[in-house]
């Protein structure tokens, strides 16, 4: 395989890896409104941000498992989704 070859292989490979979408989770708690649920969950978001990844989307650099140990701390059941 050619260096232009490998390099458009990888490049490939990253852009496919950008576009997954990472697991669905499901955020449940008792008299939960949608505004509330937005407010923690936006909460989180910055608390689980990851200054230091590199990524596409602003999405994309919050640290999963830091997001719902906080959504956890909150109150929240944290489940996959189905």
């Amino acid at each position: 395989m050619s260096g232009r070859a490998a390099r458009a292989l990888a490049a490939l490979a990253l852009a496919a890896a950008a576009c997954a979408t990472p697991p669905e989770w499901i955020y449940e708690k008792p008299g939960l409104t949608p505004a509330r649920l937005d407010h923690d969950m936006t909460a989180c978001r910055k608390e689980a941000l990851d200054r230091f990844s590199i990524a596409l989307l602003p999405a994309q650099r919050v640290d999963r498992e830091a997001f719902n140990r906080c959504m956890e701390r909150k109150g929240y059941a944290v489940t996959p989704a189905p």
